[in-house]
């Protein structure tokens, strides 16, 4: 099911962000029900639903913690990836629905909706963004 669109055989410094991420989520590959492989060829299969995607620690809002997410991914890089949690920033308002039924379909443990309003309170932009799917596998 290996359809994803990394080409294995690219040097790294050729690489974008988004195919170096993707890298990250293939070296995961397996945990509970997560399947990276079949995960990425749903997202390349619907390439029109999304913008860009990310998966990491899941990032925590409370403005006391702001920071946790991103100290739990510096820990984590130096000795094990600890990546539970997908972010897929959709094209638009009219993709969330699909990106959210593939959830099911991955098995997800929890599915959220960060609609503009939130997403550019969280991305500091505005006029607010297009919608984020968070996916989290336990």
């Amino acid at each position: 099911m290996n359809e994803s669109r990394l080409d294995l055989s690219k040097p790294i410094g050729e690489c974008s962000t988004q195919e170096l991420l993707e890298a990250l989520m293939l070296q995961r590959g397996r945990f509970n029900l997560f399947d990276a492989e079949r995960v990425l060829h749903d997202l390349y299969a619907n390439r029109n639903l999304w913008i860009s995607f990310f998966m990491g620690p899941q990032i925590v809002e409370d403005a006391e913690y702001c920071l946790n997410g991103l100290f739990r991914t510096l820990r984590s890089i130096s000795y094990r990836w600890h990546a539970d949690t997908l972010y897929v920033h959709a094209q638009d308002d009219d993709c969330v629905y699909p990106l959210v039924e593939l959830g099911k379909v991955w098995q997800c443990d929890d599915v959220e909706v960060f609609d503009r309003k939130r997403t550019g309170e969280l991305m500091g932009r505005y006029p607010a963004p297009s919608p984020v799917v968070v996916y989290w596998w336990d």
